[in-house]
């Protein structure tokens, strides 16, 4: 494959920074990942699809959950369009992605990460990491994502594919430190944040881990920590389109069946743009940040949070 990204290496290679005593439990999937590539490089896509459901993603379950792919058939589907060279592997306008860029983020993703845990902690010096952290090829499903397992066990997985599409090495710090601070709010609440999506709980978690990211990475701006889409701040500040935006989620306040029509990207409400509702909670934990510190925030609680949450809202809708 061409190489799409000539200097992404260079960038990559000045992360690679020593290694500090880690924090969280970590776990590498990417070596295995890649001496499965290099042994199945000779067959066909869909040979390589059903050889990686059976010799990665049976043995990583955690890492490739059916809540997350599915059953084993779309599990399936989903290797076998990574491993197939007529679809380059792209996201949105992203990409496409190449060997070589894959293998310089990984190379470098855990050394920036080790670096992002330790300048975390000075931050807030009562992190724990309660959670099982994990690197590997998420097949274009995320770059970042939380969830407990059955027995109430933190997961955080990062998707190095979707790293390396989405971010630039610039990017890292704050990527990282938005997707630590979900890990712990979670250990400052007792709760996981990330299990209610309702709409007002989902914009405050998310936006507050945005905003976390920018104060700890200053002077990037909210588009940089806001990532997608490239012109999110642009669309949202046109004219009538927060308050606009302010009504709908009014609207879905305490539901859940619209959780994507604000946060996922791919997925917007009509005539607005995708993942408004990150920019909308960045603007409300900017607002309350005014008068309270980072830690402050990080333990308001849900019945503190829905109030204020709701007059955020309102006062935008007017």
């Amino acid at each position: 494959m061409r190489n799409a990204f000539p200097h992404a290496a260079v960038f990559f290679l000045l992360l690679a920074l020593p290694a500090h005593a880690g924090i969280c439990k970590t776990e590498n999937l990417m070596p295995e990942f890649f001496a499965f590539e290099a042994k199945t490089k000779d067959l066909t896509p869909e040979q390589r699809g059903d050889a990686f459901v059976k010799d990665i993603a049976s043995r990583h379950e955690d890492f490739y959950t059916a809540e997350e792919y599915g059953d084993a058939d779309k599990l399936r589907k989903s290797a076998t369009r990574f491993f197939d060279p007529a679809k380059p592997i792209q996201f949105g306008g992203f990409g496409p992605l190449t060997d070589e860029h894959l293998h310089a983020v990984a190379a470098n993703v855990m050394p920036a990460f080790d670096k992002a845990q330790a300048d975390f902690a000075k931050t807030f010096p009562d992190f724990r990491c309660d959670a099982d952290i994990a690197f590997g090829v998420s097949l274009l499903h995320f770059d970042g994502h939380g969830y407990n397992d059955k027995t109430g066990r933190e997961k955080m997985r990062f998707g190095i594919d979707m790293i390396a599409l989405l971010h630039q090495p610039q990017d890292l710090p704050a990527f990282f430190a938005h997707e630590l601070f979900h890990i712990y709010h979670a250990q400052a609440l007792g709760v996981h944040p990330e299990d209610d999506d309702r709409t007002w709980w989902a914009m405050w978690a998310e936006g507050l881990a945005t905003y976390v990211s920018r104060q700890m990475n200053l002077p990037q701006t909210e588009q940089q920590v806001l990532w997608i889409p490239s012109d999110l701040v642009a669309q949202m500040e046109k004219p009538g389109v927060m308050k606009e935006t302010a009504k709908e989620m009014l609207a879905d306040f305490d539901t859940t069946e619209n959780y994507r029509n604000w946060f996922a990207a791919g997925h917007s409400a009509p005539n607005l743009p995708a993942r408004a509702g990150y920019f909308m909670g960045l603007r409300m934990a900017e607002e309350l940040g005014r008068t309270r510190t980072l830690q402050e925030l990080a333990h308001l609680t849900p019945e503190e949070v829905r109030p204020l949450a709701k007059a955020f809202l309102e006062n935008q809708a007017r």
